[in-house]
């Protein structure tokens, strides 16, 4: 697994785990070379032990009974920070899904490797200087990959949309060379 990398996504109850919001869901997928490995991916649900505020629930659609008997981010957290090793990590707004992990890490005294971040935000950034809009949904759209917005802000999903996305802009900066 040389040019592996790790496509990561969260699911969360809100913006700041520094004002007590917690991971929800983690998912994860490697990218070998072009080939996205679904069959090596890691998910998880995660019991924040705390009630998912409504709005939350409207966007990611993640009920307080579907994380209930799930395990909580401490024994999550060592799984996953196993499970994506040294390899660089890709993430659609990197600083978002780090900024959660880094978090928790530190909270928790787990270890968390300093991976290589990629941030496909900065690729399309680079692909598409005179776009405006740089979310996933954008994003994939000027790449022509056909989604149904109804499976977006599912971490599993989210991590899958976000590798095909990182494969087509990876061939397209490599072709620009």
């Amino acid at each position: 697994m040389n040019n592996t990398v790790i496509v990561v996504d969260l699911e969360t109850t809100g913006l700041y785990p520094e004002n007590g919001d917690m991971i929800l869901e983690i998912a994860a997928v490697p990218v070998e070379d072009k080939d996205i490995r679904t069959d090596l991916a890691f998910h998880e649900l995660v019991n924040p032990e705390k009630r998912i505020p409504p709005e939350i629930t409207e966007i990611n659609h993640i009920t307080d009974e579907m994380v209930e008997n799930e395990k909580p981010i401490r024994e999550v957290l060592p799984d996953f920070i196993d499970y994506i090793q040294d390899y660089p990590l890709v993430a659609h707004n990197a600083p978002f899904d780090t900024g959660f992990l880094k978090y928790f890490s530190a909270k928790l005294g787990i270890t968390m490797r300093n991976n290589r971040l990629i941030d496909t935000i900065d690729l399309s950034k680079m692909l598409f200087r005179n776009e405006r809009r740089h979310n996933l949904d954008a994003v994939l759209k000027r790449l022509d990959i056909s989604i149904d917005s109804n499976v977006r802000h599912n971490a599993q999903k989210d991590a899958y949309f976000t590798s095909l996305a990182y494969v087509k802009m990876r061939a397209m900066l490599n072709n620009r060379v």
